[in-house]
């Protein structure tokens, strides 16, 4: 345990971040530099690569995701097995980089969405909510040897919030600007976003999901073309926006409308919802459906921050390389500068991962880091579990 003690004293620390998000179609990894010597920790990323997960992977992970296909076994046998093609992975990027483990601090890892249940249960006399993510830390850090920090939600829920979003810690700490108000976008799977008004702080931050990112056009992408997802935009650009069927998907959604704290994931927008918007498309194009999917995508964004008064949108995430999404949200926020994120090495591909890595450093360095105003937790937490080697 010397090892592990010593990263308590460790001002400078090498991390990774690693990921694979709700859109499940690569194992992100990222390497920072975190150096926390002041109110702000100071990070530089030294490298980024994302390991695409085979078409196979892929849909077994979502098979076991639905409980009318996966069972306890499979989730039990995934739980394993993602920990292990995590730590090759990560292998991998070493060896690409001519780095050993014995270079690398901590790995922070988020593991794989397959149930989030944000919505209050009782059970018992107790009432709760559920999140799960596999892809174990411990099995990581023993196929590593790196010092593992994982399962960053289950804290938070724990003590009442949903888990989610997390994002908004980094955004607070290294995105804030006291000029300008901002308003980060990540659009993944799912889209959420941080509203940071100019000289804002944690507890005058909005951080919220909004609703479906890249997971429905990538859904009818998959079904209607073969295809994972609409590159650039370009089917969406070939089509036209049906407005029949864009209402209906707005009135058949009320998840956009909900008032904030609120996340969501593939439990809500996946194939219920799927075959609601079918049902409804029929007589309809498939260019058309997917230029309809992707104006919903980004009127939902955009009908959750309408009132935010902002000077710039920074948008990261898959959905940022969709020109068609770019261009809706550049007209809809017309009096905004709408751009992709780029400020201090971290960018649109990369900043999710590079959450996680900080995430991690931040738990030995003694920060309890959920906002309780973002995920309705009813006290600030140490987010992860520390899985030494």
């Amino acid at each position: 345990m010397n090892g592990f003690t010593g990263l308590l004293k460790k001002k400078t620390r090498n991390v990774l971040g690693v990921l694979s998000g709700t859109s499940v179609d690569a194992v992100d990894i990222v390497h920072v530099r975190v150096n926390r010597s002041g109110t702000r920790p100071k990070i530089d990323v030294l490298g980024f690569e994302s390991f695409p997960i085979s078409g196979s992977l892929r849909k077994e992970i979502m098979r076991i995701s639905d409980p009318k296909t996966g069972t306890v076994e499979d989730v039990c046998r995934m739980n394993v097995f993602l920990g292990m093609h995590y730590a090759k992975c990560i292998r991998n990027f070493l060896k690409r980089r001519n780095l050993t483990s014995a270079e690398i601090d901590l790995i922070g890892s988020h593991g794989q969405t397959i149930q989030h249940l944000p919505a209050f249960i009782s059970n018992g006399g107790m009432r709760y909510r559920s999140t799960l993510q596999i892809g174990d830390p411990s099995v990581i850090a023993n196929q590593t040897g790196i010092t593992t920090v994982g399962d960053f939600r289950t804290a938070d829920v724990a003590v009442g919030g949903s888990g989610a979003p997390l994002v908004p810690y980094l955004d607070e700490l290294l995105f804030s600007d006291p000029s300008e108000s901002r308003l980060l976008l990540n659009i993944g799977g799912i889209s959420n976003l941080t509203y940071l008004p100019a000289s804002s702080g944690a507890a005058k931050l909005t951080a919220f999901d909004t609703g479906p990112g890249n997971m429905l056009v990538d859904r009818l992408m998959l079904d209607l073309y073969g295809r994972k997802y609409d590159r650039d935009g370009e089917v969406a650009f070939r089509g036209r926006i049906d407005c029949k069927l864009l209402k209906a998907i707005k009135s058949h959604d009320k998840f956009h409308r909900k008032k904030p704290p609120k996340s969501t994931g593939r439990e809500y927008y996946g194939r219920g919802f799927i075959s609601m918007i079918m049902t409804d498309a029929a007589g309809i194009s498939s260019e058309d459906i997917i230029a309809t999917v992707s104006e919903f995508t980004a009127y939902c964004i955009f009908a959750n921050a309408k009132n935010l008064k902002t000077d710039t949108v920074l948008v990261s995430g898959g959905g940022s390389k969709n020109k068609f999404i770019m261009k809706r949200l550049s007209d809809y926020f017309k009096d905004s500068k709408v751009k992709r994120l780029e400020i201090m090495g971290i960018n649109e591909s990369n900043k999710e991962a590079v959450l996680f890595a900080l995430l991690a450093n931040e738990v030995f360095s003694g920060r309890r880091t959920n906002i309780p105003g973002v995920t309705g937790a009813f006290k600030r937490v140490f987010l992860g579990k520390i899985c030494p080697v």
